[in-house]
């Protein structure tokens, strides 16, 4: 940043490099829209107080430490990477094929049992022996997208069942968050930033942060774009004195 006396309005972009357990670098990416961004460094004061006669209460010595650093960010875009973070877990890429399936579940009358496919596009239901072949809308009731029967007990089907279920499904492709997988999440944060009073750019660069959520995230909010909030602690990395700079 520039060394003349100046005033701060900035936007900029948000790199983050998910280090790998042992420390390593992954790489930085775009991952989201960042719309806050506090560097913060904590400190406490020791104070030796005085006792003399006309002394009392006074302040003899005082000693200034720093006791942490710490960073709060949120974002209201973000990829499947940050919000597996905020969930500590880990996001995992989905691709599948279109093609054929086959699964068996135990019926449970007028309840949806999860079938443990999503996103099918047919769906034949047969009894266990696979002789019998049921029928859609007087046996039971099919959810393709979410991959869910309900056998209903109005028909043929009996509670507690093996049904023999087959059918095609769609192609798949996205990503699949595993929630409190992940006790700690560790990255590298750097920020490409403009001050737009003076169009001059602003770097932050913080080595390592070891990250964790912060406030809740409404996932059924309709008053705005849900954010995504972090906080975490600082880490100086070998080799470095200090654990963030600005340039």
């Amino acid at each position: 940043m520039k060394s003349a006396q100046q005033g701060i309005i900035a936007g900029g972009d948000l790199y983050f490099d998910f280090l790998t357990p042992d420390g390593a670098s992954t790489g930085f990416d775009l991952v989201g829209n960042a719309t806050k961004l506090i560097p913060k460094v904590e400190t406490e004061t020791l104070e030796n107080k005085l006792n003399g006669r006309d002394t009392l209460g006074q302040t003899g010595d005082s000693y200034t430490r720093i006791t942490s650093s710490t960073v709060s960010l949120s974002l209201n875009r973000y990829d499947p990477r940050i919000l597996a973070a905020f969930f500590m877990g880990r996001a995992q890429d989905m691709e599948a094929d279109a093609g054929a399936y086959s699964a068996a579940v135990t019926a449970i009358h007028d309840k949806w049992v999860p079938i443990e496919l999503v996103d099918l596009t047919t769906c034949e239901v047969k009894d266990e022996d696979g002789l019998a072949t049921y029928t859609l809308g007087t046996d039971y009731e099919i959810n393709l997208r979410m991959g869910m029967i309900r056998a209903l007990s109005t028909g043929s089907i009996k509670d507690g069942e093996v049904l023999n279920l087959s059918g095609n499904k769609a192609a798949a492709s996205g990503s699949k968050i595993t929630g409190a997988t992940s006790p700690v999440i560790n990255v590298g944060l750097y920020l490409d930033g403009r001050n737009y009073v003076d169009g001059s750019d602003i770097k932050l660069r913080v080595f390592k942060v070891q990250l964790r959520a912060e406030g809740d995230f409404d996932m059924l909010a309709q008053g705005g774009f849900p954010e995504l909030g972090f906080v975490g602690t600082m880490i100086t990395p070998e080799g470095k004195t200090w654990p963030f700079e600005i340039i």
